[in-house]
């Protein structure tokens, strides 16, 4: 007779178990896409300093910003760039107008 409540109970206690773990799982991966996306702040091009904007004149020739972005500091930009063969490649520059990185590479 004992068997019989130990197995309804041991699978409730899985059920359960289970659904708390799943949970944690699913709140912790939105909290990394959240905090990603927070990392950037929209900003207007006509805002960007001076020295990025030299920048990508002189390592773009052609291209224009169609979209810019900077950290809360404003020691980071991020840079959507339109090439005159349409093609568009994002960029990353310091606030001193040093290439960090292209987002291809």
């Amino acid at each position: 007779m004992k068997k019989l409540f130990v197995l309804p109970a041991l699978a409730l206690g899985l059920l359960v178990g289970t659904q708390n773990v799943l949970a944690n799982e699913t709140s912790t991966s939105n909290m990394i896409v959240k905090v990603e996306q927070d990392k950037y702040i929209d900003l207007a091009v006509e805002n960007l300093p001076q020295e990025v904007l030299d920048a990508i004149v002189r390592d773009f020739k052609g291209a224009t910003i169609s979209a810019a972005a900077a950290t809360k500091d404003a020691s980071e930009f991020k840079l959507e760039l339109s090439k005159e063969d349409g093609e568009s490649v994002e960029v990353y520059y310091d606030a001193d107008g040093n290439l960090i990185k292209k987002g291809d590479e």
